[in-house]
């Protein structure tokens, strides 16, 4: 066996070539990097550079946090050089892109992080296609971390443009709300102002990835990120790759969301991995993850599951895409896909070879009856063309417990492929794979039902469990505060039920993170603390995925559409009516008259809650909304119980409306039903994002 040190990792050679290990990681030095000669601008190197998004002026000097700027300004189309640091303080909402470059040095490395207390930096944008977050270009020994992406078209981007640059690290930084961008058919998102809209291209990729290494860069490790309801989770592309402890979650983007993707990997490793419904909805299909053209990639310990099924292709785990000689997949664990387990496809390229597949444990996956159906799939529909379906592998040691229906292996072209199957088990229940094959699940975060109160201290009901392994380590659990318009305090670090202090009134979404040393898990809860005194009779936070609760949308205009936009490819976008990320969305096209309207029997007494308040974002060119409503006494929809609102069109963020409905005649009785005009009289574009609507008893 021999032991290769790379900046940032260490890898172990075994069986097949594959990298059988990584046992720990670690700067421990990286050869024929470039030098560190001193970027334009910029001092020599050893220099901090602090950005403040609350208190900073860009007339500053930046040198010191009491001089630090207030954004990106004077440091974009910069390079970092070796020991410098580019730290954003804690607390920072920064509405605007970084560009830099870094060139950093054998044990002399650039980092860009954070600094102070509270919540982690973000770099939020305006929940548009055309934008991201952050460009780095050709790096060399680069750090990223403790730093949040959002609401883009594209997060965090490293992009090797030139060859002979790497060493790269990006750790604990989470990445939420990018999306629209599914491969060149950004005209496929569902959002008709998006269409025809010209995405970023100048960082050698086109997908909205919340993380994305694009090029050929090497020595490449990326551990302990978070990303949720991103179209792709991560891009990444690069030799040495070490993927560790990554989150990908809950990508709930309707249209654009196939899955994370990991192209071209050479010597690389991905473990201790979670992927849980990675992806929900493309019409060229889903997977919980996409390979393409790995050559020499161990997968190992890595989970994927609850792949939910949209009505997409696919939709299962791991999707050899094309290409590739020599990957192991080591203990992994794949449950309730909608589609099979691992597929492998090929269609037009050529499909991997020597691939070994052990160890590994397959519950009740393809339960939608997607291909084959069976928990693994070998493509080779028709007359298999041996110059594609070609793949080689062996399949050993698993377990599985099958859903009705369902065969453990299938394989449409066995004259012109090579995979042998040995000491494989069926077992009839979970209880018994689980105890035949015992392995460390992913610790259960759960951070309760959303909250509402007018205290600025409240009592948290999270919970963080576990199967007690792997043994000797000990289970961790942390809250953190992603979004709010003020500090939160957690008065008992590491409780997952302690109580939280918040420092003035808001919408908060608050982060509960379980790990147990070696896998982790994160879950969410949104936290609305009203002024003093304020009572909620009714509200829609629409925090679930999916879940409506109880709304309905009419009268959008939009349909399913065909689009050509490259290679005539045809792509097709559906229409957007769901909810997902903590919003009700829907889009409209040339609508007079789109509408949302409530479940019926509200049951609100009227005339001591007169204050509705709606937060949205209103992208359309609208700039007035109704509201109308009905009693348990007169349900007509008439102009005596409605109440008009003007609202900002096209509108980068979402925003409060506060609509006095005591000043309306008719709000007397009880309420029956609640309508929102999102469109009057005037056909509208564009898409409105509902986040809340509330119904109080006082302003």
């Amino acid at each position: 066996m021999k032991t290769i040190f790379r900046c940032g990792t260490a890898q172990t050679q075994g069986f097949m070539g594959h990298a059988l290990g990584v046992g720990f990681l670690l700067v421990l030095g990286f050869s024929a990097l470039p030098g560190a000669e001193a970027g334009p601008g910029l001092a020599p190197g050893g220099a901090i550079y602090y950005v403040d998004g609350v208190a900073g002026w860009n007339t500053n000097t930046g040198s010191s946090p009491d001089s630090a700027w207030r954004d990106f300004s004077n440091i974009n189309g910069q390079t970092l050089n070796a020991d410098d640091q580019l730290l954003i303080k804690r607390g920072s909402v920064i509405n605007q892109e970084l560009r830099v470059g870094a060139k950093g040095a054998t044990n002399r490395w650039v980092e860009i992080g954070a600094y102070g207390e509270g919540a982690r930096p973000v770099i939020r944008r305006n929940w548009d296609i055309a934008e991201r977050c952050a460009l780095v270009t050709d790096p060399d020994c680069l750090r990223i971390r403790g730093l949040a992406f959002s609401h883009a078209g594209k997060g965090l981007v490293v992009h090797y443009a030139t060859p002979g640059h790497g060493g790269l690290v990006i750790e604990d930084c989470v990445a939420h709300h990018i999306e629209g961008i599914y491969r060149e058919w950004t005209i496929c998102s569902g959002i008709p102002e998006w269409r025809g809209y010209a995405a970023p291209t100048d960082d050698g990729f086109r997908a909205s990835a919340g993380i994305a290494v694009s090029g050929r860069g090497r020595d490449i490790t990326i551990r302990d990120c978070d990303l949720f309801l991103t179209s792709w989770g991560f891009w990444v592309a690069g030799e040495r790759v070490t993927l560790d402890r990554i989150y990908v979650h809950h990508c709930y983007t309707f249209n654009s969301s196939p899955h994370p993707a990991l192209l071209g990997p050479k010597d690389s490793v991905m473990q201790n991995c979670v992927f849980d419904a990675s992806g929900y909805h493309a019409f060229a299909g889903t997977m919980g993850i996409m390979l393409g053209s790995p050559r020499n990639l161990t997968i190992r310990n890595c989970t994927f599951r609850n792949q939910p099924d949209s009505g997409c292709h696919d939709e299962g785990g791991i999707d050899f895409e094309n290409g590739g000689d020599g990957c192991l997949i080591d203990r992994c664990t794949f449950e309730n896909n909608a589609g099979a387990a691992i597929e492998v496809l090929g269609l037009e390229s050529p499909q991997p070879k020597n691939v070994e597949i052990r160890g590994s444990r397959f519950i009740k996956n393809n339960w939608a009856k997607k291909l084959g159906p069976s928990e693994i799939f070998i493509w080779g529909r028709g007359r298999p063309d041996p110059r594609v379906c070609c793949s080689t592998g062996i399949i050993r040691s698993n377990g599985c417990v099958l859903a009705p229906g369902v065969q453990f292996f299938t394989n449409q072209a066995p004259t012109t492929t090579q995979w042998t199957l040995e000491d494989n088990r069926t077992f009839a229940s979970v209880a018994e794979l689980e105890q035949a094959m015992p392995c460390n699940k992913p610790p259960v975060v759960e951070a309760g039902q959303g909250i509402t109160t007018d205290q600025l201290t409240v009592q948290l009901a999270g919970v963080v469990t576990d199967d007690a392994k792997p043994a000797g380590k000990r289970l961790m659990a942390r809250w953190e505060a992603l979004e709010g318009p003020g500090v939160v305090k957690f008065l008992e670090a590491g409780q997952a039920s302690g109580r939280a202090e918040f420092s003035a009134p808001g919408d908060y979404l608050l982060r509960l993170v379980g790990d147990d040393g070696e896998l982790w898990t994160s879950d969410l809860v949104n936290v609305h603390i009203l002024p003093r005194g304020v009572t909620l009779a009714k509200a829609w936070e629409f925090n679930t995925a999916l879940d409506k609760e109880g709304w309905t949308e009419a009268d959008l205009g939009t349909t399913n559409r065909v689009e050509t936009p490259l290679k005539n490819q045809h792509g097709t976008s559906l229409p957007v009516k769901y909810v997902a990320g903590g919003y009700y969305i829907v889009a409209v096209e040339n609508a007079p008259a789109a509408k949302l309207t409530s479940a019926d029997n509200l049951n609100v007494a009227l005339q001591k809650n007169q204050v509705l308040r709606l937060r949205l974002q209103n992208h359309t060119g609208a700039a007035r909304m109704v509201v109308r409503f009905t009693t348990t006494t007169d349900g007509a929809w008439d102009d005596a119980k409605s109440r008009a609102l003007a609202v900002t069109p096209n509108d980068p963020a979402a925003r409060d409306y506060v609509v006095e409905m005591g000043q309306v005649p008719g709000w007397r009785g009880t309420l029956k039903q609640l309508r929102l005009d999102l469109t009057t009289d005037e056909a509208a574009t564009g898409t409105v994002r509902v986040d809340s609507i509330r119904i109080e008893n006082a302003l």
